[in-house]
């Protein structure tokens, strides 16, 4: 049993990734309105994140070649983003901080996953030549079979997302679970960089060091975060007030 990829005439990459985007705000949004975060934190957390992810990502895509200028989307740089654009605005906007911080990484694995539909489409990602059950075969000009890598990412990071909903929603320590969230993608990050084709078969390549390097920066912005804002500690402001 293969998996079939058409020859499409035209890439609907961007469109998923953009969608992928879009449902991981949205239970983002969700999962802060269940914790009683207010309307004005949400709706400015919200933008100021989104904008922040979508800068980041492309602009660490950005790839200059001898065919022009090539923009595509890092998963990696979202994140970093992501957690960026939560940082700042929970500086100015401390309405429990903790909560929206663990919304959006809760999230994270969501929009990562449902991303990588669009990298099955694209022919981005995928896995060593391979011809067994499962096997993605793309029929473009360059095409050939390949591991679907790109399938057991998705499937891999959906359970992370289920399993991230259960740790924020039942664990009072919210900060807690954030680290642990984290401390769970981040190896599973790296472990599912061996399934890539341009793995080299070293014990540790390009691709897992970038993942290291990315989930440092993320745990050094959560570590900051945690120290200046103190969430948990701070009181709604009164956004109302001149």
């Amino acid at each position: 049993m293969h998996i079939d990829i058409p020859n499409l005439p035209r890439s609907p990459y961007s469109l998923i990734v953009v969608l992928s985007v879009i449902i991981g705000f949205t239970s983002a949004i969700l999962l802060m309105r269940k914790f009683k975060v207010g309307k004005d934190a949400i709706f400015y957390t919200s933008l100021l994140t989104f904008v922040c992810t979508l800068f980041i990502s492309l602009a660490a895509a950005i790839r200059f070649t001898s065919e022009g200028l090539q923009v595509g989307f890092s998963g990696l740089a979202a994140v970093v983003g992501m957690v960026i654009g939560i940082f700042i605005s929970t500086l100015i906007i401390r309405d429990k901080p903790e909560c929206v911080m663990a919304s959006f990484v809760a999230a994270a694995p969501l929009m990562y996953g449902l991303a990588k539909f669009g990298c099955l489409f694209a022919g981005c990602c995928h896995g060593k030549p391979y011809d067994g059950i499962f096997a993605v075969v793309y029929h473009s000009a360059d095409g050939g079979s390949y591991f679907p890598a790109q399938i057991v990412d998705l499937i891999v990071f959906l359970i992370s997302h289920v399993i991230a909903l259960i740790l924020i929603l039942r664990m009072k320590n919210k900060v807690r679970a954030i680290f642990i969230i984290v401390g769970i993608v981040i190896p599973v990050r790296f472990i599912l960089e061996y399934l890539r084709f341009y793995h080299d078969g070293s014990v540790i390549a390009s691709g897992q060091i970038t993942v290291l390097v990315a989930g440092a920066i993320a745990l050094v912005i959560l570590f900051v975060w945690k120290k200046i804002v103190r969430p948990g500690e701070e009181k709604r402001p009164d956004l109302t007030s001149p």
